[in-house]
């Protein structure tokens, strides 16, 4: 849809340049229902330059006056259309001036030429051959405390509506294929926690059963990708949450966009102190079952620096292996560059909309959906 949507642009332009330069526009009129064939095109370009616009480093406040914006776009653009034809099937409505008409005929577009690509992505986005196991365990935490472990009203409201999902926890156990895994790192077992965003709209008792549901499962290794805690008052949360976590090598973290709306440094610390291993824009190496494994953190775009791969030790001869804790996918390809077998990513949420059975339609990535969620294999690098 990227290469259409670019055309849109022009379309969106169209009437303003015509009536600026007095360009005479003759056009048979379109077929009614064209317009409401073009709505679909309408919203997946406004998606595709929502989902570029967020996967960039800019300002939170910035980001947020723009979504507002393109959803506006999409719903009001999309409700004009419908009205349009409504009104055009009473006889109550001229026929669209030409840059309108310009600019339905490119949504139309983009709605035929994207759908193909569409499915295709749907059909080969995950590498199933890497992923041989995909076990879950599904809990209900609503009511397990008492008391909802819902922190404000606002978030009393949205964990009330038929059908919300925050409160249900799914623990996937996953088996991942890596092809340049050591022998001796043969059933190594990864805690991979991600986007947990400490808000206080969800009460502590809720983090602190997923901590607990984490600890069951025995894990090697923890590792955290990002957007972590983005409250002050959440910073007190931090030893009763993070700090409880347990594994037999350590948990290691970096941080996401979320994270650098209140001060990084002592959100850091706080963590540090804890326990956790800060490897955001750096990189440490630990001996695990005789083998050495280099953890290496990228937070970009938004914390503009990641490990410096020209400091990383050589590979050497023996066994060893390279992961890659990123909070955006987006970065798969400094990965593949970089020579890193496992790369860890979050930020997308596994499409931050989802309407079945379409899937994932917005995820703030410039891939776009592509990596909304799943285990990928883009050599030499596998990204979960």
């Amino acid at each position: 849809m990227s290469g259409t949507g670019l055309f849109v642009v022009v379309g969106l332009l169209a009437q303003t340049m015509i009536d600026w330069f007095g360009i005479t526009v003759e056009l048979h009129a379109l077929p009614d229902w064209l317009v409401l064939f073009a709505v679909p095109g309408h919203v997946a370009w406004l998606l595709w330059i929502g989902n570029i616009v967020h996967s960039m480093g800019i300002p939170h406040k910035v980001i947020k006056v723009f979504a507002y914006s393109v959803l506006s776009l999409i719903f009001g653009g999309s409700a004009a259309a419908v009205g349009w034809w409504m009104l055009r099937v009473n006889g109550a409505a001229d026929d669209l001036p030409g840059g309108l008409q310009i600019y339905v005929l490119l949504c139309a577009a983009n709605t035929l030429l994207g759908a193909l690509p569409w499915v295709v992505r749907r059909l080969l986005r995950r590498d199933t051959k890497l992923q041989t196991v995909d076990r879950v365990r599904k809990f209900n935490l609503r009511g397990v405390f008492g008391d909802e472990p819902v922190g404000d009203r606002y978030g009393q409201f949205i964990t009330a509506l038929p059908g919300n999902q925050s409160l249900q926890l799914a623990l996937h156990e996953k088996h991942v294929r890596l092809p340049r895994l050591p022998a001796e790192l043969d059933g190594l077992r990864i805690a991979h926690l991600t986007d947990v965003h400490l808000t206080g709209r969800i009460g502590k008792a809720y983090f602190e059963r997923v901590v607990e549901l984490v600890n069951e499962t025995e894990p090697d290794l923890v590792l955290l990708t990002g957007d972590l805690v983005e409250k002050i008052p959440c910073w007190d949360w931090i030893p009763d949450v993070f700090g409880r976590l347990r594994s037999k090598h350590g948990s290691y973290f970096i941080f996401g966009n979320h994270d650098i709306r209140i001060d990084e440094r002592e959100t850091r610390r706080r963590l540090i102190d804890v326990g956790l291993i800060d490897v955001g824009g750096g990189w440490r190496q630990a001996k695990i079952r005789d083998v050495d494994v280099l953890f290496a953190g990228n937070e970009r775009p938004w914390i503009r620096k990641a490990a410096d791969p020209k400091t990383f030790p050589e590979r050497g001869p023996g066994p060893n292996l390279r992961v890659l804790l990123s909070h955006s996918p987006d970065q798969l390809p400094w990965a593949r560059r970089h020579d890193f077998d496992l790369m860890l990513a979050g930020h997308v949420h596994g499409g931050q909309i989802q309407i079945p059975p379409l899937g994932p339609m917005l995820a703030p990535s410039r891939f776009g959906v592509y990596y909304a969620c799943g285990t990928f294999h883009r050599p030499p690098t596998v990204m979960h």
